[in-house]
């Protein structure tokens, strides 16, 4: 079962960049690989629809929602890659000096010994949003 964690410092308070970015269907606003994200809202059950920009499309539902805790876990219903029990969290944490660290991590299973470039996908896809708030948000103090 491959796991993926990635994380980046943001030089924002934690409570602010929530605002700005922990909707469930926010990602459609700052990912630079999704065209479009159709989302029901921020219930626990509700679901997003993400297309990226070659026109795939997948269908998460979201698990759990603690906007007082700045995170949230969904899993990934429908997909065309070759994984099943997607899970996936994102999480905004306090860190030092008023910023913030978020944390992007997902568990799946891969449907077979000839799947594995999924994990680099998956993992290409998690740095690719990171990396894009780093470069629109200021950096944590030095």
């Amino acid at each position: 079962m491959p796991q993926i964690i990635v994380s980046v410092p943001i030089g924002e308070k934690s409570t602010d960049l929530w605002r700005e970015i922990g909707s469930f269907g926010s990602v459609g606003r700052w990912h630079p690989m999704l065209t479009r994200v159709e989302s029901e809202g921020d219930h626990e059950g509700c679901a997003r629809v993400a297309e990226t920009r070659d026109g795939e499309q997948q269908t998460e539902r979201l698990i759990e929602f603690a906007p007082n805790k700045r995170f949230y876990r969904y899993r990934m219903e429908t997909t065309a890659m070759p994984i099943r029990n997607y899970v996936g969290e994102f999480r905004i944490e306090d860190a030092p000096e008023h910023s913030s660290r978020v944390v992007w991590s997902v568990y799946f299973d891969l449907m077979s010994d000839e799947a594995s470039g999924a994990t680099d996908a998956v993992k290409s896809f998690l740095k690719a949003g990171l990396d894009h708030l780093v470069s629109t948000h200021p950096p944590p103090p030095a």
